[in-house]
């Protein structure tokens, strides 16, 4: 599994980003480098972030044992290695990272761009966002869909990818490393 990962990250994460951020450079040079800008502001909010999906993912795993008992989460066992862990902690940032920057960085702007209204811009990207994690099923899809919204939350207010990229790989890290 480890070199499965390891081939995603570096012929399908690292990709996927840069092309992302190519298409958004030639647009507009300055939008790749304001929102790329790192501050106490984008630390702080990264931390509150990761505090609020850590909660709603506590919070719908709970009600999940306690009102929906025949629900089986889907398993996720540890790395068992340190290659292992060390693939597990650079694919769970990578991972945080393309998703960031499609649905907050690329998306939001496109929808901007567009004429779209903040508000419908916002919603139309947590949608997508939790559409994209139907995999994880009804109730997995409901914790993508409230990380979302926490994510452009903080991605609105820091104008700023790392926030939420940060947030979002934290989650990822400790929902591998812990099963949750």
């Amino acid at each position: 599994m480890t070199v499965q990962e390891l081939y995603r990250i570096v012929f399908y994460d690292v990709p996927v980003i840069t092309l992302l951020l190519y298409i958004l450079w030639r647009e507009d040079k300055s939008l790749v480098r304001s929102k790329f800008t790192v501050n106490r502001q984008s630390i702080y909010w990264s931390f509150i972030n990761f505090l609020l999906i850590l909660g709603s993912a506590l919070f719908i795993s709970a009600i999940a044992q306690y009102v929906l008992p025949a629900y089986k989460p889907p398993l996720i066992q540890a790395p068992q290695t340190p290659p292992a862990w060390i693939v597990m902690i650079i694919g769970s940032f990578a991972t945080a990272y393309l998703e960031e920057i499609f649905f907050r960085l690329y998306l939001l702007h496109r929808f901007d761009t567009a004429g779209i209204k903040s508000m419908a811009g916002n919603l139309l990207s947590i949608l997508l966002f939790s559409l994209c994690h139907l995999y994880e099923g009804s109730l997995g899809t409901l914790n993508a869909g409230l990380a979302s919204l926490c994510f452009t939350l903080i991605y609105r207010k820091t104008n700023s990818i790392h926030s939420p990229a940060w947030a979002h790989g934290l989650y990822n890290l400790l929902a591998f490393a812990c099963g949750i």
